[in-house]
């Protein structure tokens, strides 16, 4: 029998990244419990649903507090998660000074780039993500440059720092019916009209006003009938409607906050796209760039980070993310059918490699281990 914790409050609200991380995982590992093991869900406040086990217990314990993030998991969490033989971290940071074993999936270190982030950043949060990276029976990680960071800058075992991929679920995939794409289109641009699609968080870091200008110039030189979809929350507060007008582009850039009720609602959304274009400057890993290719959507992606992990050459990839070099890459997709079709199943067979059925039973098996006292072996679970 394993007693597994889980810090799932980021089940709450609207599901990105990690929310979306934690629902297919929990999901996956519903489905991998052996009869007697336990896997108890804790959350800061209820949610209408999660995945049960036809095994294994899985159940929900609300801890409920005005708190949220971290002074939750240090308040709250840490004295419920004391009876469970592991506690898994999904998100960076775990209870400090934690008794119990605790694994942490650390998504990706920002810290390593030039003017990411803040002096306040580097000696709050990244100390912090540090210690717990630290204090961990195992760390998971996405690809190679998320762990070289964990290692050489937290200062974390490699024997420690495990790589697990993270992929799309089986719903992602092509076959979209035409007037299901036609409906998208209409929807978010009011005509039948072609667009690029960037799925995410909007931030500095992931370099959405460079994607505008590139938009607009790519527009200007080869007379594009597109629009561009924006499809994710501006937390920030990103001045986009501005970046938008000082390049001409007011009318044909649409951003959503990203809201869904079902993450499958993303597939012809993905699908109806001509190019999904991701243009951070840094990022670990990027699960919608996944998605995007299970759908046999073209990718465009810069290089940065570990995006040149996640495409593994199904892409057409840029070294750096210029407005100039990602507006020739998008003329250079549209313009040309062959470099297209080619992309469109280069991104489809990435996709099916990296699939949830696989990534959840590996992350179960660390996260067993750790439990079991049994360390991973050479940073592979």
């Amino acid at each position: 029998m394993t007693r597994i914790g889980f810090n799932a409050q980021r089940l709450a609200g609207q599901r990105l990244g990690v929310g979306r991380y934690i629902e297919y995982m929990i999901g996956r590992w519903a489905a991998l419990l052996e009869p007697d093991d336990e896997l108890t869900l804790y959350l800061r406040r209820p949610v209408a649903s999660f995945p049960m086990s036809p095994h294994g217990t899985v159940r929900a314990e609300v801890l409920e507090s005005r708190m949220s993030g971290i002074p939750w998991e240090n308040l709250h969490l840490r004295g419920a998660a004391r009876r469970d033989d592991v506690l898994f971290c999904p998100a960076y940071t775990a209870p400090l000074g934690f008794r119990g074993v605790t694994v942490v999936a650390n998504h990706s270190v920002t810290e390593t780039e030039p003017g990411l982030n803040s002096w306040a950043y580097r000696q709050t949060y990244s100390r912090l993500y540090g210690q717990c990276a630290r204090e961990a029976a195992a760390v998971i990680v996405p690809g190679e440059i998320t762990r070289q960071s964990v290692i050489d800058l937290y200062g974390v075992a490699p024997s420690r720092v495990v790589i697990i991929p993270q992929g799309a679920d089986e719903s992602f995939c092509p076959g979209t019916p035409e007037h299901v794409l036609r409906e998208v289109r209409m929807r978010y641009f009011g005509t039948d009209r072609p667009f690029l699609l960037f799925v995410g968080k909007c931030s500095a870091r992931r370099n959405i006003a460079g994607l505008i200008e590139a938009f607009a110039i790519s527009k200007a030189e080869h007379k594009l009938p597109h629009g561009l979809l924006i499809f994710g929350p501006n937390f920030l507060g990103l001045q986009l409607k501005e970046v938008c007008k000082a390049f001409g582009v007011e009318g044909d850039v649409v951003q959503t906050d990203g809201m869904v009720n079902n993450h499958t609602e993303l597939v012809p959304i993905y699908s109806a796209a001509d190019i999904f274009v991701h243009p951070s400057q840094f990022e670990g890993w990027s699960m919608t760039t996944v998605e995007a290719m299970a759908c046999g959507t073209p990718i465009i992606a810069s290089k940065r980070g570990g995006m040149a992990e996640v495409t593994a050459g199904h892409a057409l990839d840029i070294d750096e993310p210029t407005p100039e070099a990602l507006a020739d890459a998008i003329g250079r997709v549209l313009g040309d059918t062959d470099l297209r079709q080619d992309l469109q199943r280069r991104s489809r067979a990435r996709g099916l490699e990296l699939n949830w059925g696989t990534i959840g039973r590996n992350t179960l098996q660390v996260v067993r281990n750790a439990a079991a006292g049994i360390a991973p072996h050479d940073g592979v679970g």
